[in-house]
């Protein structure tokens, strides 16, 4: 029995040793299971450069950027595949290096510095050491978009070139025709965009396995960089064994680069061009064909965005003048610096200048000119109309009779109309009808008497509810809220100057695309939309729709849009300032022509031609604003514009899909 109880007290004990055997069997390896994973996230480093010394290279393939489509697929922006000369290091002498580095000079067409400075081996023209950029073992562009001489003369005498290869790497590739350049946007080399960009600069802090190359391209604005997540592929690489000479032998491992999405845009390509097309003959003949007071020698700039009402969707944005975007695919001298200056910035969104290109000083002669965003002028009448009913100053009959040149206080200036005329006896529609500043300088007057101070944030509070003085939350870099000059006037001078100025669109000063936004809100009845510019993004093969936002809806009671709307509509028709406008289209249009004084050091006053317009008048689907700086009288200076991108939208929008 004790023997019995022994032999089974020994097998528990044998038992009990082998299972802590298995568990410390088990833990070792775990153990090194953890110590592989560590040397392999941890010390990628060291391995890079172990790799480095034993001729083992790591070569990223860059991956191609989403193309940007119209809202048809039309390809606005692509990218090619172009040969690249990449340089990775050797263990040659420096005499050596730099020997190489004059032989690809002389091959390449560039200069001796410049090809030191992108082999980065630490060298300069005379030998010298210098700091590097990179690590040695980091593969360093030389020239892309390479002839095919040039590859052929690099691959043909590989001894004279150690450490030279040649390699596709994807370019951007822009049209000829400057296709909505500002709005879409430009690229360039993230070595650079680090340097000016927070965007980039905080990516090139990271560092993980989507770390950006130096070469590789960046949007740099417009959707380029709005978009750059989405645009942005993800990076391959192959790793490969080179020789002593630097020549890849052998590929280890490939893994392909994944290209980034497609961006399907809210822009109508024929619309688009044909906006460009009728700025361009417009503002020439503006200068140089129009008749007596219509003649504008200064009209050289022009800004325009037609926006569907429901939805927010941009169909067209000009900003004129424009220019080559493929000119960011080579080197760009100071002096194409100096020209881009003049047409670079996105005049719909954000403040641009004159352009002066052509003038003998064109830093001294674009301060004599209006920026793009300017005064709205009369096209804020609508505005003021509809804060006047919603306040209960007026009502759709409240009659006024014109004095001709209102005195809103004393020792003031008289509030005249344009050319000084007198309408007689008006109400709120007759008003709109003739662009009467007296009338919209009285409900200013009247309101600032009623509420006082009050009446200055109310103002505000209301304008911002249409996108005025407030960002119109457009997807693009660099947006305007604009300027409300009649705080500052009512903060220095009088609370009451600053209303009645701003009652008739002379204090305060808006881009292109909030006038678009406004006249949206107002053609939707108090419903503000944010303006959309890309419609879709295929996500390789699944497609990510972008649905119309509403950010806010007026308080501004509905009954009061029906009569600034009929007020509106009375503007195209017999009697009206536009009615010379719209002729050609089966509905009615409704519309507001603007006149804005600006004074400017130097030149004194000038005047900017401003419209806003939306149609059908009884159902609207598109919405126009367009501003000309020194383009006079508004129904000659920008109506024309608007006309046309109206009738486009209909031809595009409206007939070809009855």
């Amino acid at each position: 029995m004790l023997n019995s109880q022994r032999r089974r007290d020994e097998k528990e004990f044998t038992f009990q040793r082998l299972h802590i055997l298995w568990l410390t069997v088990f833990l070792l390896f775990v153990a090194l299971l953890l110590r592989l994973s560590w040397v392999q996230l941890s010390s990628g480093e060291t391995y890079h450069q172990l790799a480095a010394e034993n001729n083992f290279k790591q070569i990223p393939i860059v991956a191609p950027r989403g193309n940007i489509v119209d809202h048809e697929g039309k390809l606005l922006v692509g990218s090619q595949p172009l040969y690249t000369a990449i340089y990775l290091e050797t263990d040659q002498t420096t005499e050596q290096k730099r020997m190489t580095a004059k032989k690809l000079a002389a091959s390449l067409g560039m200069s001796l510095k410049e090809v030191l400075k992108n082999m980065d081996v630490g060298l300069d023209t005379k030998g010298k050491q210098v700091a590097r950029k990179q690590p040695p073992y980091y593969p360093k562009k030389i020239k892309d978009r390479l002839t095919e001489k040039e590859v052929a003369r690099l691959s043909e005498h590989p001894s004279e070139f150690k450490g030279v290869n040649v390699i596709l790497e994807p370019l951007r590739e822009y049209r000829k025709d400057s296709f909505a350049v500002q709005t879409l946007g430009y690229v360039r080399p993230f070595q650079g965009a680090k340097n000016s960009l927070e965007k980039y600069k905080k990516a090139s802090k990271k560092s993980d396995s989507d770390d950006y190359l130096d070469w590789e391209q960046v949007g740099m604005d417009g959707l380029e960089y709005s978009y750059q997540d989405q645009l942005r592929g993800k990076n391959g690489y192959r790793i490969v064994r080179v020789n002593s000479a630097g020549k890849v032998q052998e590929v280890i491992k490939k893994v392909n680069p994944r290209s980034g999405n497609k961006l399907y845009t809210t822009l109508d390509e024929k619309m688009q061009l044909e906006a460009e097309k009728k700025v361009e003959q417009h503002l020439s003949y503006l200068r140089n064909q129009a008749p007596g007071r219509d003649r504008s020698p200064y009209a050289r700039n022009a800004y325009a965005v037609a926006m569907e009402v429901k939805s927010g969707r941009i169909r067209s944005m000009i900003s004129y003048p424009d220019y080559d975007p493929n000119i960011w695919n080579g080197s760009v001298t100071s002096q194409d610096y100096n020209k881009l200056a003049y047409t670079i910035r996105n005049g719909t969104i954000s403040e641009a200048p004159y352009d002066a290109r052509y003038a003998d000083d064109p830093d001294k002669e674009y301060r004599r000119h209006p920026l793009s965003v300017l005064p709205l002028g009369s096209t804020f009448k609508p505005m003021m109309a509809l804060m006047g009913l919603d306040k209960g100053l007026i009502t759709a009959y409240t009659p006024f009779k014109d004095p001709g040149a209102f005195y809103y206080a004393p020792s003031t200036a008289p509030i005249r109309n344009s050319s000084n005329h007198n309408y007689g006896m008006l109400n709120v529609k007759k008003a709109l009808a003739k662009s009467a500043n007296t009338f919209f300088s009285w409900v200013g007057s009247r309101w600032y008497h009623k509420d006082g101070k009050k009446s200055v944030k109310e103002f505000q509070q209301l304008t911002h509810q249409f996108g005025l003085g407030s960002m119109s939350e457009v997807p693009l870099k660099g947006e305007s809220d604009g300027t409300e000059d009649y705080l500052s006037i009512a903060d220095r001078y009088s609370g009451l100057s600053g209303m009645v100025l701003a009652s008739f669109g002379q204090a305060q000063r808006y881009t292109a695309m909030q006038l678009a936004q406004y006249t949206a809100t107002v053609a939707n009845n108090g419903k503000r939309m944010k303006p959309q510019l890309v419609e879709k993004i295929d996500k390789k093969g699944k497609i990510e729709e972008i649905k119309p936002e509403l950010l806010n809806t007026s308080e501004i009671d509905a009954s009061h849009f029906k009569t600034v709307k009929y007020g509106m509509v009375a503007v195209t028709q017999p009697g009206g300032t536009a009615s010379h406008l719209f002729r050609g289209l089966p509905f009615k249009v409704a519309a507001k022509t603007g006149t804005s004084e600006q004074d400017i050091p130097g030149r004194g006053r000038v005047e900017n031609s401003v419209f806003i317009a939306f149609a059908p008048a009884d159902d609207p689907q598109i919405a126009v604003a367009v501003i000309v700086p020194e383009g006079g009288y508004g129904g000659r200076g920008a109506g024309p514009i608007a006309e046309s991108l109206i009738t486009n939208y209909y031809k595009r929008f409206m007939k070809e899909k009855k």
